[in-house]
């Protein structure tokens, strides 16, 4: 992962950050055996994330704007979110998504190995057996399982918008984003379902694993401004 602009542009190495995740790579842990994956996640995850979205939409035509500001309900108390991402649709629509971001993958709680060289039968196999564990469509509703703590569901409870945002109160969405490569079909990254949630009543899913599986290029460039930053800070701190 290379830091390429002051603007916080960022080039990763596709294959490489999909074994990082998916393939439990020996390369990822050190001497004695310790995995680096928390302390690694923590400098660039949720950026990564949230920038695989923001390309996947741009791709297809829209004008995407990750906003740096925090998502909360407007209590002191309460749920918290990682980022709002604002949609501006090539058909002239607005839509405000208030995001949770997932990095779970294959050294997670649950995680479940998905070789980079994976065929495409294999990675549909994976993903509907994710999608299914995480998913309860008799109810409509995320399955959580007590050590998550409603850290998925909390994505339902409405946040107050930022500054600027006000008049989209009635397009809000919200957008469940995970690293593993998950979902009901095999060709959909970004994909929508109907909840039994009076405030929401569907969920949008985007998995991230999927959609880089899908690029040819062996590189991508990414807007990942916190990343960038604390890459900038790494450098200047360790000689």
């Amino acid at each position: 992962m290379t830091d390429t602009s002051s603007a916080g542009l960022v080039t990763i190495d596709v294959q490489e950050i999909l074994r990082f995740f998916d393939e439990k790579a020996d390369w990822a842990s050190g001497p004695t055996g310790k995995s680096h994956v928390s302390g690694i996640v923590g400098v660039f995850g949720e950026d990564l994330n949230a920038a695989c979205f923001q390309r996947y939409m741009e791709s297809k035509c829209h004008s995407v704007t990750v906003r740096p500001e925090p998502v909360t309900t407007g209590e002191r108390c309460g749920p918290r979110l990682d980022r709002w991402i604002v949609v501006d649709c090539s058909d002239g629509r607005k839509t405000v998504f208030q995001t949770e971001i997932k990095n779970w993958s294959s050294r997670a709680f649950g995680g479940k190995t998905l070789p980079v060289s994976a065929t495409c039968r294999e990675v549909a196999d994976y993903k509907q057996k994710r999608w299914e564990w995480r998913w309860d469509s008799e109810r409509g509703a995320l399955k959580e399982r007590a050590k998550e703590k409603g850290e998925m569901a909390k994505v339902l409870v409405p946040m107050k918008l930022p500054s600027g945002l006000e008049d989209y109160a009635n397009d809000i969405r919200p957008l469940l984003i995970f690293w593993e490569a998950i979902g009901p079909k095999a060709d959909e990254h970004l994909f929508r379902m109907d909840t039994s949630n009076y405030e929401f009543p569907s969920i949008w899913v985007f998995s991230v694993s999927s959609y880089l599986r899908s690029i040819r290029e062996a590189s991508i460039e990414l807007e990942m401004p916190d990343a960038a930053d604390r890459l900038r800070i790494l450098r200047r701190l360790l000689k």
